[in-house]
């Protein structure tokens, strides 16, 4: 200490540092956390502060001991400071104790159990509670934090084993594991925190970072605006670029809106947040090509592919969806139109009924293709409170689709810098979401899981597609002009979209079977039966209808078609849809298959699944290959 008591210097700190780690080099050797409070102790006794500004100034070298967050550094990924404690509980348990505005970042599977204080996690806030929270945190996405509101919270992380981590491997290496490490016994790995830019280095694990965004989150969470004498519950329309951080807003927005209702609400409400998704390309919750009204019930830790469901069962239900497929603004037609408003018409239903549910609308790119008037309309339909556009251009072409009716109705418009979190491609994007999609299960026991096997090698369903009695009523190709003569080419081995129908003498609506050529003056589609007695719809001179209405249709889910058996008549399927949903000759209903149009980056293809059976031969033949690759 020095003499005259005035404080020490950085570098006298440094040098005070290292004489202390020289000393005690025949001791055990202790933790950068400790010796990082024996100096900061030293300055206090000589008057200085133990300010954050100390703490910044003090940079503990390397010391030869075990460290908890040895793997980031393994990795090679990012630099990390780090001074909290971690107890082991068991081999696949951690618990961590964090002081006030401290974070923690990990990479995985895992279960997280607020047992003391509170937190603030993917937007939500979390209190201590017996709730359990399933998180899933891979590479390739920005991986979120936890961080302490309280002076205290203490955490318990439990590994977690729903089958997701033992995917086969399809091109994507590390998602689940840092680069060049080996499963180990935990299904996750504690990084550490306080995460420095290192532009250097290409493949360092992004932190998702929300700091700009707490305040927004704070508004559109906030209490209930008042409209003359009647309470309105939050109605948030989200639009802007691709890529721009749209749906971690969404899900930070879910989960905000989620634990606030949980908390304030009586054990007898309603609770949910209802979400509208008219995104194709990667749903939130519906399988790719679908828009979707949802019921969320719980909250999402997790990228689209960790929580894919078409199932109506709880907590997140899928109440109606629609195939559209992959589709271009100059594709658009009428029947697009009318399965969006179809989707509205239904959420209107519900919102008079009991718990007056906030909803969250995902508006994408090609909406703006729609003209004005159809845009009114489904702006009064939808009546949204806010907008928040994930594009902060003064001009921006995704917001000047509804600053208009947004001005006009005195509703908020907030606007968002974009926030580059993932940077996968989207065509590989796409193929974690169908595998994903098609490995899913419902368990009573832990709700969603994944089977390990490849998906070519799984069990079929088959389905009659002749007679009076068949369970396939028609086929539908959309985009191109395939001939009648190859339908039988273009749908076997093809992934298409399972659209349940009522029966044709139930709804005339759908076109009567004849050869003669007579169109339906509603639809003008004929349908027609192949040399194999396919039943093909083939549309005639209008290209704006589809043949099944949205009033009396909708999408179960995808399948893929492994054989055509032409003897029996019979298609077979793989598919996630329950037999219950597939089986419906007895509620007098059938099913329509839509194959989608070809694209030019793959997708709606399936090479995933048959890179997932050259992966499961490679294992086979080399028994050493690591799991963690999947």
């Amino acid at each position: 200490m020095p003499a005259n008591g005035e404080r020490l210097s950085a570098v006298a700190r440094q040098r005070r540092l290292r004489e202390a780690l020289s000393s005690t080099s025949s001791t055990p050797a202790r933790s950068p956390a400790s010796l990082v409070k024996e100096v900061e102790h030293e300055a206090v006794k000589a008057g200085a502060s133990t300010s954050s500004e100390l703490r910044d100034e003090i940079k503990p070298l390397p010391v030869a001991t075990s460290n908890q967050f040895t793997t980031l550094v393994d990795a090679a990924a990012v630099h990390f400071t780090s001074s909290r404690e971690v107890e082991k509980i068991s081999e696949t348990a951690l618990k961590i104790r964090l002081a006030r505005g401290q974070k923690c970042v990990l990479m995985g599977v895992y279960a997280l159990w607020v047992k003391q204080g509170s937190v603030s996690f993917y937007g939500a806030i979390l209190h201590a509670s017996t709730a359990i929270y399933l998180i899933y945190a891979p590479s390739t996405h920005a991986l979120p934090t936890i961080e302490a509101l309280t002076s205290t919270a203490e955490l318990q992380l439990d590994s977690v084993n729903h089958g997701i981590r033992d995917l086969p491997y399809i091109g994507i290496r590390d998602l689940w594991d840092p680069a060049r490490r080996s499963q180990a016994a935990m299904s996750f790995h504690v990084l550490g925190h306080s995460f420095e830019q290192d532009p250097k280095a290409t493949r360092r694990v992004r932190e998702m970072q929300l700091e700009d965004w707490k305040s927004i989150l704070a508004a559109l969470s906030g209490p209930e605006q008042l409209t003359s004498t009647k309470a309105v519950t939050p109605r948030i329309l989200i639009c802007g670029r691709g890529s721009s951080g749209i749906s971690t807003m969404t899900r930070c927005l879910i989960n905000r809106l989620l634990r606030k209702r949980t908390i304030e609400s009586d054990a007898m409400a309603v609770n949910g947040v209802i979400l509208l998704d008219f995104d194709t390309n990667i749903p939130e919750i519906a399988p790719p090509g679908m828009i979707s009204l949802v019921h969320v019930g719980d909250p999402i830790f997790g990228p689209a592919f960790t929580h894919v469901t078409s199932s109506n069962r709880r907590p997140n239900a899928v109440m109606k969806m629609h195939f559209l497929g992959d589709f271009e603004a100059t594709d658009l037609a009428d029947w697009h139109v009318d399965r969006v408003h179809d989707l509205i018409a239904l959420e209107q239903t519900h919102r008079r009924g009991p718990g007056n549910l906030p909803v969250i609308i995902l508006a994408p790119k090609w909406m703006n293709a729609f003209e004005q008037q159809t845009i009114g309309k489904i702006w009064k339909d939808l009546a949204p409170t806010d907008v928040v556009c994930m594009d902060s251009r003064p001009n921006s072409p995704h917001l000047q689709t509804w600053r208009h009716f947004a001005e006009a109705d005195a509703c908020r418009i907030h606007q968002l810098g974009v926030r580059l979190y993932d940077k996968m491609p989207p065509a590989r994007e796409h193929d974690l979401q169908m595998q994903s999609y098609f490995h899913a299960s419902d368990s009573l026991i832990t709700g969603q899981c994944w089977t390990e096997t490849p998906i070519m090698a799984g069990s079929l369903t088959t389905l009659s597609y002749a007679g009076d009695e068949s369970d396939v009523c028609g086929i539908v190709l959309l985009g191109g002009h395939v001939a009648l003569e190859d339908t039988y080419d273009a749908l076997e081995g093809s992934v298409v979209a399972v659209l349940m129908v009522q029966r044709q003498e139930d709804k005339p609506t759908i076109v009567s079977d004849t050869e003669e050529g007579q169109p339906n003056g509603k639809t003008d589609w004929l349908l027609h039966h192949t040399d194999e007695c396919l039943p093909r719809f083939v549309r005639g001179s209008s290209h704006d209808s589809f043949p099944l209405s949205a009033e009396h249709s909708r999408c179960i889910g995808l399948a893929m078609v492994t054989e055509i058996d032409i003897m029996k008549r019979q298609v077979a399927l793989i598919s996630p849809i329950a037999l219950r949903e597939l089986n419906l000759r007895s509620v007098g209903s059938q099913l329509a298959l839509v194959v989608q149009k070809a694209s030019p980056d793959g997708r709606f293809r399936p090479d995933w699944a048959r890179k997932e059976m050259r992966s499961a031969g490679r294992e086979r033949q080399d028994p050493t290959t690591s799991s963690s690759e999947a």
